[in-house]
């Protein structure tokens, strides 16, 4: 899991470079393509039957995964690198409520405390976040917020699925559905919005996300597979600590005292909603 965050960070960060002359559509479009390919090598090479167990299942992660990704890269391209992994960061709680209502897997006393403080978080950066969204993208006001927490419940949504899909599908292939689902769809995203050729240096970030998503997602499907859904995000206040770092080394982005602060509470808040052991509901 801790891999995982890195390499989650670097795919944020390569995102970020490209910024918002590729389209977000196209550049989902790429990295599924591109991850499809890696997948197949790997099962290929394992022996991994192609076909899964329970299809309709790996496409309801697919697609929860997509509309994910949509809001986080549209989130990440218009607001701080630091502010949108941060927002995205919340997932973890979301993860354990959504465990507990659909996996019967119970968060313990420590939920509602981590709730409150993702809550005490999110609006303590809500203003910076506001402000420098609006600085940035010409008025857009809080809406990459609200993409950034919409990004949270979906991830969440999607870590949930990948935990109940664990229990009868191969690693692989439950990473290989999340970009086989999100081809055709991001591929009409892309036909909507009007293709862009990316120049040389934009087609090296894309080939950097696609690499850094493949491994952050074959770690966190390892992880996810082995402990629960709630429990297994502790790792992921790492990926802020290397989204801030990438931020300020990369893109100069300070970390005001809002963003700092709001952070420690939502670093809290997941490492409460992480802790302690999950129970089965009997």
């Amino acid at each position: 899991m801790a891999l995982s965050a890195f390499f989650f960070a670097a795919m944020a960060a390569f995102a970020k470079l490209l910024g918002t002359r590729v389209p977000t559509q196209e550049v989902i479009l790429v990295r599924s393509v591109l991850n499809v390919v890696f997948t197949l090598g790997l099962m290929r090479h394992r022996g991994i039957p192609l076909r899964p167990n329970r299809t309709w299942l790996l496409v309801q992660r697919g697609v929860l995964g997509y509309v994910a990704l949509s809001c986080y890269f549209w989130s990440v391209a218009h607001q701080p690198l630091a502010t949108a992994i941060l927002l995205q960061q919340t997932h973890p709680v979301f993860t354990a409520l959504l465990a507990f209502w659909f996996l019967a897997e119970r968060p313990g006393p420590r939920f509602l405390p981590a709730f409150l403080l993702t809550a005490v978080g999110v609006w303590t950066i809500a203003p910076a976040a506001g402000s420098g969204v609006a600085a940035a993208s010409g008025g857009a006001g809080v809406l990459p917020l609200l993409a950034g927490l919409a990004a949270s419940v979906l991830a969440g949504a999607a870590y949930v699925t990948v935990r109940h899909a664990s229990r009868t599908e191969a690693e692989e292939a439950i990473i290989l559905w999340l970009p086989l689902t999100a081809i055709p769809l991001s591929l009409a995203g892309t036909l909507a919005a009007g293709p862009v050729v990316p120049s040389p240096r934009e087609a090296a970030w894309l080939l950097g996300l696609s690499v850094s998503a493949q491994l952050g997602q074959i770690y966190v499907t390892r992880g996810l597979a082995r402990v629960p859904a709630g429990r297994a995000t502790l790792a992921n206040p790492l990926t802020i600590a290397f989204g801030a770092l990438l931020g300020w080394l990369v893109f100069a982005e300070p970390i005001g005292w809002r963003t700092a602060a709001g952070g420690a509470a939502i670093v809290a808040a997941v490492l409460l909603a992480g802790s302690g052991k999950a129970r089965r509901a009997s």
